[in-house]
């Protein structure tokens, strides 16, 4: 699959998972609809079947997506349902912890009952074709805008580039909003320790840290279970740091001459600039996945993880940083991390823009605050990642800055995907979406997670103004890079993945040095490196040959 589409497979995004979590908590207490009169959806059959022609839309689309506000995705089926009197949308939302094992059962047992839900952590259940390919739909006219599809949507925000696109080239989620990980903080603690400016270094963030500790007050709300450090916050601060220490990484990464995946309208125009913080997007040059494989083997530069002192460097650093989350810290989940925020206990945390609406809402809120008519709310800020230095880094620090949804429908047959695609080109045109937004903001659960990627659509002055004040800095999402693909395990293969959460632990304990670290997560890499590249429907002998296109393996 070219690598410039890389949001149809996107795995540590994986993480984005858990921003919608927590921006967006469905803590309403709904349960799920069991009504007897839906009409179930026939099992089997090809989604890329041409729809039949002028039919009635008829039949049920059943929404399960983990923590979305039922509110807010109710208000949407409503809209939907009073177009189409003979459709029905039944929202029966999951709590974000055990979604993707719930998922994973639902294929278990057969074809899913579920339709529309986010795919983006069963990445294996993409590579088998389970979902929905969108591909073939862009061309189609969305008959909400009078337009095709495509053009409805903003696909270079999307992260998409149809030019070249060939037979292998699949996409199984949406994504229509984008996301920007940023630091949120109590303005009123760090007034309290003499912090007048918010930090913009990251020995700047330590000595602000050791102020609010030595004050009482626990400096970053951070929650640290497995799924927090795989997929959650803890996460994406493992990867993103990493990004600082292996950025030459894409000279080993990108498409050569002969590869399968060169594009000369691309790739011919790249050099290599490390002062561009956007200089590996997949906009500007193109990778070759089996020539990272090939690197992670053979233990080639930045891909190389014990002994070398970048990574020594970096791992060192994140451990000061981890130092300062709350007591108990592996055992901390979602919520009870996001509670020491909202109740004044905490000084900082790691979310996204949608906190500027979401925090007025949970001061209020009983759940989330745990207090009877909530707690005082207090005047909080925002600040990008605080860039660590020293003689290893190799570039001031990025941040994960992408799309978000990973919306994705379960394959079954033509008639059941012609209804799916049918609501999502409702809900991606300006009257499906204005109906989302203005659930959005008139729920008590939900937030906007950033600027829609859709074309045709206005936000409110309020609502612009506020993303306006987000500066980018480069993002680090949807690459083949080290930090993404070595630095939690391997390549979020699962027995890797869970191998890594305790050895972290260990380190991040104290009962383990830097160095015995990185030799158990080399050895991990090299223990679980062809079970994972089988898992991804790769074989050892692809990578001598890493120009060529890999066999289909379904």
């Amino acid at each position: 699959m070219k690598s410039k589409r890389w949001l149809a497979l996107v795995l540590c995004s994986v993480l984005m998972l858990s921003l919608l979590a927590a921006c967006s908590k469905d803590n309403s207490g709904n349960k799920p609809n069991n009504s007897s009169n839906t009409t179930e959806p026939a099992p089997g059959g090809n989604s890329e079947t041409e729809p039949p022609a002028a039919s009635e839309l008829s039949g049920t689309i059943r929404i399960s997506i983990p923590n979305g506000s039922a509110t807010v995705w109710n208000a949407v089926g409503d809209a939907y349902m009073k177009k189409h009197p003979d459709v029905k949308i039944v929202v029966d939302n999951k709590p974000m912890e055990g979604y993707k094992e719930w998922l994973t059962a639902q294929f278990a047992a057969g074809t899913p009952d579920v339709d529309l839900v986010v795919n983006n952590e069963v990445a294996s259940l993409q590579a088998d074709k389970k979902f929905v390919d969108l591909y073939p739909w862009f061309d189609k006219d969305n008959p909400y805008t009078n337009k095709k599809w495509k053009e409805s949507l903003d696909l270079d925000a999307m992260g998409i580039n149809l030019s070249g696109m060939g037979a292998e080239d699949h996409l199984y989620n949406l994504n229509f909003e984008s996301v920007q990980i940023v630091w949120i903080y109590n303005k009123e603690i760090f007034a309290k320790v003499g912090i007048t400016e918010a930090p913009k270094t990251f020995n700047e963030l330590i000595e602000a840290f050791k102020k609010v500790k030595a004050a009482g007050y626990t400096p970053l709300a951070l929650d640290g279970n497995a799924n927090s450090m795989w997929s959650g916050q803890a996460g994406w601060l493992v990867r993103i740091y990493a990004d600082q220490y292996l950025r030459d990484y894409i000279n080993i990464v990108k498409s050569q001459e002969q590869d399968y995946t060169f594009l000369p309208e691309i790739d011919e125009n790249w050099t290599y600039d490390i002062n561009d913080p956007y200089n590996d997007s997949n906009s500007k040059v193109t990778k070759n996945e089996l020539r990272q494989w090939k690197a992670i083997k053979d233990k080639e530069g930045p891909f190389k993880v014990a002994g070398n002192p970048k990574w020594k460097a970096y791992m060192e650093n994140l451990k000061e940083l981890f130092q300062y989350t709350p007591n108990g810290f592996f055992g901390v989940n979602a919520d009870q991390a996001y509670n020491l925020f909202l109740t004044g206990k905490a000084a900082t945390m790691v979310g996204s823009p949608a906190s500027y609406w979401q925090l007025p809402k949970d001061f209020a809120d009983e759940k989330k605050t745990g207090s009877k008519g909530g707690v005082k709310s207090f005047e909080y800020g925002f600040f990008n990642m605080p860039t660590m230095e020293g003689p290893e880094v190799m570039a001031p620090v990025r941040t994960i800055q992408i799309p978000v949804g990973f919306y994705g429908f379960v394959a079954k047959d033509a008639k059941q995907t012609e209804l799916d695609i049918d609501f999502m080109m409702y809900l991606t045109s300006p009257e499906g979406y204005g109906v989302y937004l203005e659930a959005i903001q008139n729920s008590t659960d939900a937030a906007l997670s950033g600027v829609p990627a859709l074309k045709d659509i206005t936000l409110p002055e309020e609502l612009g103004k506020a993303f306006a004040n987000f500066e980018p800095i480069g993002n680090t999402e949807g690459f083949n890079s080290p930090g993404n693909s070595l630095a939690r395990g391997l390549w979020d293969y699962q027995p890797s993945v869970q191998d890594w959460v305790g050895s972290i632990q260990k380190y991040f304990a104290g009962t383990i040095d830097t160095d015995k670290y990185l030799t158990d997560l080399q050895a991990n890499i090299d223990k679980y490196f062809e079970a994972a590249l089988k898992d991804r429907k790769k074989e050892l002998s692809d990578l001598e040959n890493p120009e060529r296109r890999p066999p289909d393996r379904n």
